[in-house]
């Protein structure tokens, strides 16, 4: 294997990025790759090697390492991707930070404020205080579709309202038996943060905020119900209920235009006359899971050029959104 060392600029080439983990979410990160050139997959490593073994061979992934060191020294990856399970990102994490290496890490990054605050604050005072570049996986935040439909709402104007339903289906995900009890326990932040994060996406960082929650069956909370007020006006609402059917959706107000997302993944916009338009992704997210390929493309932009480009979150970001978390579930009651 040719050694990065005689390398061309890594300007002039895809990135070499390593991938730490073999799951689900590893798989969807191999298949967006084949949609972003700027980067190239040299190897993985995870803890069940014989399922390193079988993902780096589906994929073309030419080396499987036993641990983080050895990956790093016989890959010699220009980036590392961290995608293990939430209760195991912030010990990983922090043992990645001694390689300097730009640095991806999948959400969530603690199952705690106090969690992401450590790793955060680790990240900025890695190698000597001068920090190691990072990005945090909120994929949506890159979804094509979103960025099509906030462009009609802004060409007309300003953006009025952000209004964001975050209902989880817990019933169903305690059914499937994935998670730890210390994961369900904490899934305002293992998965909430997912539709909490579009709030500040869309809004931008609330000035003010009124939150309520109650706790039908989980301990910080399973429904909420939020008023917010953005930087120049903009009104916000948060509402999820856990244990009544119903998904995740986003609606944007405008002045005569109004922009759903519901489901996600798809975009409806109504006029004022009347009439009604469908957006469609980009091929990329049609290709793979939405917002990925765009993911992928602003990690070898950080690893070529040290800076993130928006609307990526690095870990101060995500550190934003994990304590909006906590202060929409900070109030919960228990329901009578």
């Amino acid at each position: 294997m040719t050694s990065s060392l005689t390398q061309p600029p890594i300007s002039d080439r895809p990135v070499r990025v390593a991938l730490i983990g073999a799951g689900n979410i590893a798989r969807q990160h191999l298949t967006a790759l084949h949609c972003v050139p700027e980067l190239e997959a040299v190897g993985l490593c995870s803890r069940t090697r014989a399922r390193a073994e079988a993902l780096a061979a589906e994929f073309g992934v030419p080396l499987v390492a036993d641990s983080v060191a050895e990956l790093v020294e016989r890959a010699r990856p220009e980036a590392l991707m961290v995608l293990v399970s939430p209760q195991a990102m912030v010990p990983v994490a922090l043992s990645c930070l001694d390689f300097g290496l730009p640095l991806f890490l999948e959400k969530p990054v603690g199952l705690s404020v106090a969690q992401a605050e450590e790793v955060a604050q680790a990240a900025s005072n890695a190698m000597g205080g001068k920090g190691v570049p990072n990005m945090v996986g909120y994929n949506r935040r890159h979804y094509s579709i979103f960025q099509k439909g906030l462009g009609k709402v802004l060409e007309r104007g300003r953006l009025l309202a952000v209004h964001v339903e975050g209902n989880e289906r817990m019933p169903a995900v305690r059914a499937t038996g994935r998670f730890s009890d210390e994961v369900l326990r904490a899934w305002v932040f293992a998965n909430a943060t997912h539709t909490i994060d579009l709030l500040r996406h869309f809004g931008g960082e609330p000035e003010e905020i009124c939150a309520f929650a109650s706790s039908l069956h989980e301990p910080l909370g399973d429904q909420f119900a939020a008023a917010l007020r953005f930087p120049g006006g903009a009104l916000g609402s948060y509402t999820g209920n856990w244990h009544s059917p119903g998904g995740w959706a986003v609606v944007l107000k405008g002045e005569g235009v109004t922009v759903e997302f519901r489901p996600l993944e798809t975009c409806r916009v109504t006029y004022a006359d009347g009439s009604v338009e469908a957006l469609e992704p980009d091929a990329d997210d049609a290709a793979a899971k939405p917002g990925f390929s765009g993911q992928l493309r602003a990690l070898a932009g950080l690893a070529r050029t040290g800076l993130l480009a928006p609307p990526s979150q690095d870990l101060s970001g995500a550190l934003l959104t994990m304590r909006l978390a906590e202060r929409l579930s900070a109030p919960v009651r228990p329901l009578p």
